[in-house]
């Protein structure tokens, strides 16, 4: 059994309108520090923090996009290879050797940025729990500080509250991710099997290349009930983008919960009025449901 995508152009398809409804998150935490924390109309970090959070997100995304269209460049490829001498294909040893092993370094290239892109995304997001926190402001903060024992006996850097919420996220997702990606710079590359499957015809060549052991242990959420599998990187890939879309989502609900519980201004000057005349914040449209992401 092999874990893979069955319509990658649908699987990408879908991603539009989550990132569409995170987009306006990051509206509406922007928002939320003008309402609780800064009213201050001069004051941009909080948007240009939230540009760089969407800008790395929006790369992971294009790099998604690069590596399903490799694919199909591959397989393409082959199937030009079959079409000129299809009695001699597999004796076209060098010819093909070459291909699998140009394509399988290409594009696990290609898997590893979108997990450089994805793993900066949360040393960004912990750096708008700083600049709202507001005690000490890091000139580069990077995700795990939360945890450090000086925040943890200080609370310079987050609020205590939001410490517990944040571990949970880190335990199940975020430190995994931040681990695989120090393998990945600091100890050696990592590069799975290259499968061709085609039909006698030559007119299907599917291509995979599949996510290694030590992907799968590092993430071991993305093992299916049945047990152990073996699974694509364009699996892997959705997977981890997913992921990193729940979890942004969960860090942004937090965030918002931090600052209402810590709010240093009464209000921002733009509100929306609530049932019985009370004062909501300007960002309560764009929060939506938070269990839809």
């Amino acid at each position: 059994m092999i874990k893979d995508i069955d319509n990658p152009k649908e699987e990408f398809e879908q991603l539009t309108p989550r990132f569409k409804m995170l987009y306006e998150r990051f509206l509406a935490i922007a928002m939320d520090y003008k309402h609780y924390i800064n009213a201050d109309l001069s004051d941009n970090e909080i948007y240009n923090l939230r540009d760089n959070v969407l800008s790395r997100l929006y790369s992971a995304r294009f790099h998604f996009q690069l590596l399903i269209e490799y694919h199909y460049r591959v397989e393409h490829r082959l199937k030009e290879y079959y079409s000129k001498d299809p009695k001699g294909f597999f004796n076209q040893s060098r010819e093909l050797f070459s291909i699998q092993e140009q394509s399988t370094k290409e594009i696990y290239s290609l898997f590893d940025s979108m997990i450089y892109h994805l793993c900066s995304i949360f040393d960004y997001l912990f750096r708008l729990i700083n600049f709202s926190h507001g005690k000490t402001i890091l000139k580069n903060p990077k995700w795990n500080l939360f945890k450090s024992d000086k925040n943890k006996s200080q609370h310079i850097y987050c609020s205590k509250e939001i410490i517990d919420p944040l571990e949970k996220l880190d335990n199940d997702f975020i430190y995994p991710l931040i681990k695989h990606r120090s393998h990945l710079i600091h100890t050696e590359n990592d590069m799975g099997e290259f499968q061709l499957n085609f039909n006698l015809s030559g007119d299907n060549f599917n291509v995979k290349f599949h996510a290694t052991k030590l992907f799968k242990s590092n993430f071991p959420n993305i093992i299916p009930p049945e047990g152990d599998v073996d699974m694509t990187i364009k699996y892997a890939s959705s997977w981890l983008i997913d992921q990193t879309i729940k979890n942004s989502t969960e860090v942004l609900f937090e965030l918002r919960e931090d600052m209402k519980r810590n709010k240093k201004i009464p209000h921002g000057m733009f509100v929306l009025l609530g049932p019985n005349n009370t004062i909501e914040p300007a960002s309560t449209p764009y929060w939506g449901d938070r269990t839809i992401n």
